[in-house]
């Protein structure tokens, strides 16, 4: 890496971090902060990245266990290796749909890869009950000593951008 490539490079290198997330879905990323829903936007269950999605099957962003789906599959969180729980979230709101629209590619306690199949989304189904389809992916706080989440800007593609970097305490 040049001189000048390092002094505006703004995303940890792979090596200087203890978990990489890899976009989930295709589309654009936001910071959290963007999020229309108080509880990921303040940041109340941990920190991480949005995503705009342009694609209709949400992807495991790592390796791990599958450790918790969602009765309504709008929702999941993988277990990496390091001990960190990552959960995705699909749209505002898609609770209440009641799993319409969702079908679920895994089950609990499945070893995944990053860029598996673990929901795929029906955007037919909810195209027009739908409030948003931002999907936040959160490093959940209380499944490690994490000193930073760095999260990642602009387009994304589904398990090959990477779009968050985790730092765990020394």
């Amino acid at each position: 890496m040049s001189f000048f490539s390092h002094l505006f490079h703004s995303t940890p290198d792979e090596e200087d971090v203890d978990l990489v997330l890899y976009a989930p879905m295709n589309g654009t990323l936001l910071p959290l902060s963007e999020v229309p829903d108080v509880v990921i936007s303040e940041r109340v269950v941990g920190d991480g990245v949005a995503l705009i999605p342009e694609s209709d099957t949400i992807l495991a962003p790592c390796d791990g266990v599958i450790n918790r789906l969602l009765a309504t599959h709008n929702a999941f969180s993988i277990k990496a290796a390091n001990g960190l729980e990552i959960y995705l979230t699909f749209g505002i709101d898609t609770i209440d749909f009641q799993g319409e629209g969702f079908s679920a590619c895994v089950q609990v306690g499945q070893q995944v890869h990053r860029g598996d199949p673990i929901i795929q989304v029906d955007m037919s189904v909810l195209s027009s009950k739908i409030k948003s389809t931002v999907t936040s992916m959160i490093v959940v706080r209380s499944s490690g000593q994490i000193d930073k989440v760095t999260a990642g800007s602009g387009k994304a593609a589904a398990g090959v951008t990477p779009c968050a970097w985790v730092t765990l305490k020394s």
